[in-house]
């Protein structure tokens, strides 16, 4: 074969940490290749990884997730750390030009091969690699005739100097315990004199086929100019279909050159969202030949879409400028969306292709056909790329800018735009990355006027528009009141993240309806996870009452009691059962409005994204699967709420006095393009003793893709009626049911209960005047140790 790959990631590597400085006087960098030495006692490691794990794994730390073990992890950031790799190569390699590629390390290092200097890296996200074809030893000795010494510098603390390089540590859910290490694979890679470096794919849609167009940069290592011809075969993946091929010959002078090719596909199976259709995918193969020799070849899976984006209806000019709704192959996708709030887990050692394989498949079956991944998080590996490939799932990838003033330093800003473009290069091809976006929270408070962000936000922009298609994004939010002094129209994109924070101030039936804009990018509620996930990362002393561990794993502890009062009345603090389930159940059932308000509203608004799908470590806040893979009641919740087809019930309120008349609207929402006629809309109300005293069937045409009311409802409240009523919708076509839904409401004063509710948060807000935004608050015996 052309190409000839040893991987050298896996668990054969060792490291060690030393003062810094300390290694290369010691000389590891220039240790030689032997079974028996220096290393022979080091820790053993794992890359991809990181260095907590690793040490976690060798006994020398306490699990950082567990009760308040985290900062106890710092000490790890003062050192350098050094990670050896024996290896053999095999024959196969030699005579050709080989690389050593990394595909990412975070956050700088410096690279040795049999004690020669390959050189130094930063950045997270890019991948690097150095030609090792002379310094390698082809013997084959008994564990290895090559060493590999990467050094990891301690890790950056001030992630203003690094956003967009490094994936966020600070902020309102992380622990300021700073990841690194090396997180992603290491491999040699042989190839002859012409190698494939990258490749980029976009489709154009004409006439019911597509012609796919193809641009790759070849290296040529040789001395001389060379003519190549370079073949592009497409087959169907998912589908059977013949191979298609294109080849085309050029010449490439030394160096770095592109060659574009373009592949016409008569009948075209376009990938689609899983809703809108089957997300077809195609098998690729690049192969490049010099005389008729095959120099080198490389294989991908390519889905043909086109993605655009167009303005919502129903805004001025005056009121929103940018363009919102996603259109892929010429119909509107409305995202049913979620923050995606991961890695699995932001420790990278403990990632694998069977936790995302289960998360993602969880996300398919919750109706979500959008993750958006946001600036606190990094833009995800290949993995998950490929998996929303293959289950139709979009995309919405941000650029690590978060919450933070950066600087547009025009140093700062090249090194970050070299970066983003590098993020850009490895993710282009996959068809479920449909937007790019520069910021989160970066045009957020008031040293964010003042600061670079938004010149840096547009320079990231015009950066990677040379590299992609796909749609960019400056920011989001863009019309909060900071976004709006800064020029911005006040009907972009809005966070609906203040009814959490508030706590119930504002109960759900006031702040979400009053928010008007063209898509709603994060929307938060927050539960705890299950009593058996505490007893994971909760000591058990600590369970309840809740004790300090609570508190450190981001339990905003005040406002998940404020939040069971505007759903269920009062703290539901019995017993920890009645907390964590109350807790769940207030988060979906906030979720259910909020959701369905906001998709009623289609297509002036084009899409919602809760916040968040997952968390990256075991904490008590907001996603609906949390930290060990197990949902949620509130996931049912949404699952409903993002049912594709939706029969919806509008109301102007939970709560109804006895004898007052509760009133509601019947809408059926459908995010399908195919229409559905004749299908009947079956409604019941039952009273605060569970016997259904109004029912009825609304007929109903519903239209492609559509959003309409079809009927009101009203019931008066018996008059000695306490507790809660239910609605429960039922949508049918020709006896078959398509679509249910269900509401639970209460009877009971709504003023009331807002009056618990301030009185709850002016309590929490004494506390928090006295003892500041820390935990300690809900501890406040940790002041007082003896």
């Amino acid at each position: 074969m052309s190409r000839v790959v040893k991987d050298l990631s896996g668990k054969l590597w060792q490291m060690e940490k030393m003062r810094v400085g300390e290694g290369e006087r010691e000389g590891f960098h220039i240790l030689p290749a032997e079974r028996q030495g220096v290393i022979f006692s080091w820790n053993y490691a794992s890359v991809p990884g990181d260095v907590y794990t690793d040490l976690q794994r060798a006994g020398e730390l306490e699990d950082p997730y567990f009760g308040r073990n985290m900062h106890k992890a710092k000490w790890l950031q003062e050192y350098e750390w050094w990670y050896i790799r024996r290896f053999n190569v095999s024959q196969d390699m030699k005579g050709k030009k080989v690389h050593l590629e990394f595909e990412g390390v975070d956050y700088s290092c410096t690279v040795w091969l049999n004690g020669q200097l390959l050189g130094s890296h930063e950045g997270m996200f890019s991948p690097f690699s150095f030609e090792v074809s002379q310094y390698l030893n082809f013997d084959g000795w008994a564990g290895g005739s090559n060493q590999l010494a990467v050094k990891l510098d301690p890790p950056p603390k001030n992630f203003r100097n690094v956003g967009g390089k490094k994936v966020n540590f600070s902020g309102d859910y992380f622990t300021g315990l700073v990841p690194f290490g090396i997180w992603r694979p290491v491999r040699l890679v042989a190839t002859e004199d012409v190698r494939i470096v990258n490749y980029r794919t976009e489709s154009e849609l004409k006439d019911g086929g597509a012609a796919v167009h193809v641009e790759v940069e070849l290296d040529n290592m040789a001395a001389e100019a060379a003519t190549v011809q370079l073949q592009i075969a497409l087959k169907g993946h998912n589908f059977e279909s013949e191979t298609i091929t294109r080849t085309v010959e050029a010449e490439v002078q030394a160096g770095c050159h592109s060659v574009k090719a373009i592949v016409d596909v008569a009948d075209a199976k376009l990938w689609w969202p899983w809703d809108m259709g089957t997300p077809n995918l195609y098998d690729m193969a690049i192969t490049v030949r010099k005389n008729g020799s095959e120099q080198d070849r490389v294989e991908d899976r390519i889905g043909i879409r086109t993605i655009q984006m167009e303005k919502n209806p129903g805004f001025t000019e005056e009121e929103s400028e940018y363009p919102w709704t996603f259109v892929i192959n010429g119909k509107r996708q409305f995202l049913r969306s979620a923050c995606w709030g991961g890695q699995p887990s932001f420790l990278y050692g403990r990632n694998s292709t069977k936790k995302y394989e289960h998360l993602l498949n969880l996300v398919k079956e919750s109706n979500m056909n959008n993750l958006r991944i946001f600036g606190w998080h990094p833009p995800e590996i290949p993995t998950f790329y490929k998996l929303c490939d293959e289950l139709g799932i979009t995309v919405w990838t941000n650029f690590t800018f978060s919450t933070q003033a950066f600087s547009n330093d025009p140093a700062f800003v090249d090194s970050v735009a070299k970066e983003c473009i590098e993020i850009v290069k490895l993710r282009r091809n996959h068809p479920s990355n449909i937007y790019w976006m520069g910021g989160e929270e970066v045009f957020f408070t008031d040293a964010h006027i003042e600061s670079g962000n938004k010149e840096l936000m547009e320079a990231i922009g015009v950066a990677i528009g040379a590299y992609t298609s796909v749609p960019y994004g400056l920011a989001s939010p863009l019309s909060n009141e900071f976004g709006q002094s800064m020029g911005f129209k006040p009907k972009e994109s809005q966070h609906a993240n203040e009814h959490y924070y508030g706590g119930g101030r504002s109960f759900m039936e006031e702040y979400y309806p009053a928010l008007d804009c063209s898509i709603i990018p994060e929307l938060t509620a927050a539960s705890a996870p299950s009593i058996d996930s505490l007893r994971k990362f909760i000591p058990e002393n600590e369970l309840w009452p809740i004790g300090p561990s609570w508190g450190y794993h981001w339990a905003d502890i005040h406002i998940l009691q404020g939040l069971n009062i505007e759903v269920f009345g009062d703290k539901r603090m019995d017993s920890l059962e009645q907390f964590v389930e109350s807790t769940q159940i207030a988060h979906g059932t906030i979720l259910q409005f909020a959701l369905e308000l906001y998709r009623r509203r289609k297509p002036r608004m084009s899409g919602v994204s809760l916040c968040h799908f997952i968390t990256h470590w075991p904490d008590i806040k907001w996603g609906l699967v949390d930290y060990y893979g197990q949902k949620k009641i509130s996931f049912d919740y949404v699952k409903r709420s993002y049912q594709p087809l939706l029969p919806s019930l509008a109301f102007a309120k939970r709560r109804w006095n006895p004898g007052e008349t509760f009133q509601g609207e019947l809408w059926i929402v459908n995010d399908y393009h195919e229409a559905y006629g004749d299908t009947e809309l079956e409604w019941t109300l039952s009273n605060h003793k569970g016997e259904v005293v109004q029912s009825g069937t609304v007929e109903a045409q519903v239209a492609s893709n559509s959003s309409a009311k079809f009927s009101d409802i009203a019931w008066k409240v018996d008059a000695d009626a306490a507790g809660e009523f239910s609605v429960a919708l039922t949508l049918k076509q020709g006896g078959s049911v398509l679509a249910s839904n269900a509401y639970k409401l209460l009877i009971g004063d709504q003023a009331e209960a807002k009056r618990i509710c301030i009185e709850h948060l002016d309590e929490s807000n004494k506390l928090r005047d006295e003892y500041g935004h820390s935990y300690y608050r809900y501890n406040p015996e940790l002041w007082e140790l003896e």
